[in-house]
């Protein structure tokens, strides 16, 4: 019995831990399988994230042969897109072809090719598979030190926690798959390094270590993360030997240091720049973001980088704020006690503890170290604890008492964790957007520019083959303002001109006219005006996408930024989707609580009554229009297809914006653009005119 407790239990409940992390993620399939209409193209899932897509697509770009280290990425940032496109030597504003931070993508390119599978087949068995792995070193880590439990709960509430879930979960290919995996094993294996005795041991010890830390650089590209575990060792291994190094010490720090050369070295600067980012919000910014700085900022509409309170950031990562407080007491124990033996880890402890006072991201560090923490617990006070109190002191006790409430809060763990099977990935992009994407790639020229909002960039990189103006890596520059005044304008003259400007200028020209001492403001009254206005040579084509209607709230209010006033205005869409005529001409929308009788023009919601102004009816014949009031909101009933239509409430300030017109109601002037395919609500693209009178 005891053996069996000591041994073979512990390996007993890893495997139920890995089967769980599996179970969560392979259980959507069905769900997949169930919607393949709408999440498969062409018999290939697609993608649950947007930089999923940026991933895969170079992984086809490695397979095509395109992708060559150090040129140019020519489906990126247009038409910052060549050499020229730079502020100086330091500053440049187009994208290189590197490994470092894409090895994911030279994986699954290798391994398409080998095994002939499709990147996407890969991604959807893969990645659940290298989710789980970070149960592993955590385990055999802890198991070693004596706690298996930590190990065992580390692993547990690692997988199954929201964000690492929501970062690891089906058709997600992204670099989080391995970002807690492989920090743990290299310090696992340096933990090994220090406590073996023999020589030959130790030569096996650091340089899987070094493998790992130099695996780790090429999988994130991030030094500054190489350089804090490496770091770490030296200081431990100096601690250690108390300055007085042999030859053979030397040469294991030449085993462990000498591969990370190439890019070790601007470790520290990184990590002095995120120290001073995210610890003490004290922002370095470049001379491009410096002219740059008067443009509205979008991260602002990104959740990710938005702080969460304390007991939100606790339930993110672990369910349940007892269990969270509880864990992180334990981890603090557990790090007293262990000091030595877990001090590699020290740096990403700190980064978990981010979480409280910077990015929601970093919640997914937090997780293991929370379980970590509940787990040393269970070891501590029964084993440590209660035995200096002369409780459970014979060994045989203890196992049996160590394991029965380890047991217990594995069980606790799996039951606060029981709303993650309730949860569904599914992808960024539906089928309909993915066909009309691949419509591009066939039916526009090679080359061809999209304009459009970022964050579809990378999944119109990937199914288009064709460039786009900005995307999720590079929406911070002006060019997202200037997308998104284009498509709040009420002018299409005003849009062309954008347009033009920024195809022909990009973000060298705003530079360089920024640079000659001209507002922000200035510069945006120019460009509207025509004072840059040049005929556009390279194809452009306007992209509409339905995920925009959601999102208009947050481009209206970058296109509609005041440069005095620092704000703009939010401009939202409601489009109910739940509505029935309960009598002639009377709509019930159950989804926002509110009736529209289209009679009288009265939109009632509650105790509540908005008038009417105006009810636009567009279906594929044309459009009819029937006013009600001086002022109230505008209804628009758009039909397309057979018996189907979307209704739109707007106030008239929206309704005079190009993306109501040429979007949801396919009015256009015909001097600017030319429809070229109008698959509403999926899809409506507009050739930009090459030139204007």
């Amino acid at each position: 019995m005891d053996k069996f407790l000591k041994i073979y239990y512990p390996f007993l409940l890893l495997f139920v831990v890995v089967f769980w992390g599996l179970y969560i993620r392979f259980e959507d399939k069905n769900f997949w399988h169930s919607n393949q209409a709408l999440f498969y193209y062409k018999d290939k899932p697609i993608y649950s994230e947007y930089d999923s897509f940026y991933f895969a697509r170079l992984a086809e770009d490695i397979k095509q042969g395109v992708f060559r280290t150090g040129e140019i990425d020519h489906y990126r940032v247009f038409p910052d897109n060549s050499s020229s496109a730079k502020l100086d030597e330091k500053n440049v504003f187009y994208a290189k072809y590197q490994v470092p931070g894409v090895f994911i993508s030279v994986t699954w390119a290798y391994l398409s090719k080998w095994f002939n599978l499709s990147l996407e087949t890969l991604t959807f068995y893969l990645i659940p598979i290298l989710a789980v792995s970070v149960v592993l070193p955590l385990f055999f880590y802890f198991k070693d030190l004596g706690c298996a439990y930590a190990g065992l709960l580390g692993g547990l509430v690692a997988i199954a926690s929201p964000m690492y879930w929501g970062r690891t979960n089906l058709m997600r290919l992204d670099q989080d798959v391995l970002n807690l995996t492989l920090p743990f094993l290299a310090a696992y294996f340096f933990y090994k390094f220090f406590s073996s005795v023999k020589n030959r041991v130790k030569y096996l010890w650091i340089s899987l270590a070094s493998l790992v830390a130099l695996f780790y650089y090429l999988w994130y590209g991030h030094p500054n993360l190489c350089f804090v575990l490496i770091f770490m060792f030296l200081i431990r291994y100096l601690w250690d030997k108390k300055l007085k190094l042999t030859k053979e010490d030397y040469l294991y720090l030449a085993i462990l240091i000498v591969p990370q050369i190439w890019y070790i070295y601007e470790g520290p600067y990184h990590l002095f720049i995120q120290v001073k980012t995210l610890v003490f919000n004290i922002k370095t910014t470049t001379s491009a973001e410096q002219l740059f700085k008067d443009f509205p900022n979008v991260f602002m509409s990104i959740s990710e980088l938005q702080r969460e309170s304390f007991d939100k950031v606790l339930e993110t990562a672990v369910y349940s704020p007892i269990l969270g407080i509880l864990g992180i007491i334990g981890v603090i124990l557990c790090f007293g006690y262990y000091f030595k033996n877990l001090f590699f880890l020290l740096p990403f402890l700190g980064i978990g503890f981010l979480s409280f006072v910077s990015g929601a991201r970093f919640i997914m560090y937090l997780s293991p170290f929370i379980g970590i923490g509940i787990g040393f617990l269970v070891h501590f006070l029964f084993e440590k604890a209660l035995g200096y109190l002369d409780l459970f002191k014979q060994k045989e006790k203890q196992v049996i008492i160590v394991n029965l409430i380890g047991s217990l809060f594995l069980g606790l763990v799996f039951l606060v964790q029981k709303p993650v099977i309730s949860w569904a990935s599914y992808p960024k992009v539906f089928s309909p957007i993915v066909k009309d994407m691949d419509y591009l790639k066939q039916r526009t020229p090679q080359g061809s520019a999209i304009w459009t909002w970022w964050d579809y960039g990378y999944a119109f990189q990937y199914y288009s083959r064709r460039p786009t103006f900005h995307d999720g890596g590079s929406q911070a520059s002006p060019k997202t303002y200037f997308i998104a005044r284009s498509f709040t304008t009420s002018d299409p003259k005003e849009a062309w001109f954008i347009t033009s400007f920024i195809t022909n200028y990009g973000l060298k020209g705003i530079a360089e006219e920024l640079k000659k001492g001209i507002s922000a403001k200035e510069l945006v009254k120019k460009v509207q005006e025509g004072y840059f206005s040049k005929d556009i040579k390279h194809p452009v084509y306007w992209v509409f996408t339905e995920d925009l209607i959601p999102k208009f709230a947050w481009i209206h209010y970058f296109g509609s930024y005041d440069f005095d006033k620092k704000q703009g205005i939010h401009g939202n869409i409601i489009a109910p989707e739940k509505c029935s005529m309960t009598t002639a001409n009377v709509l019930d929308c159950q989804d926002i609580g509110a009736k529209l009788d289209l009679n009288v023009g009265v939109v009632t919601a509650g105790n509540q009554s908005i008038p009417i102004r105006k009810l636009v009816v567009k279906d594929p014949k044309g459009m009819i229009e029937k006013k009600f009031f001086e002022n109230g909101v505008i209804v628009e009933i758009v039909k397309f297809k057979e018996n189907h239509a979307a209704l739109f409430i707007l106030n008239p300030m929206l309704a005079e914006t190009l993306f109501n017109k040429m979007y949801l109601l396919r009015s256009y002037d015909p001097a600017y653009f030319e429809l070229v395919l109008d698959d509403f609500p999926h899809m409506v693209v507009y050739k930009v005119k090459e030139k204007i009178q």
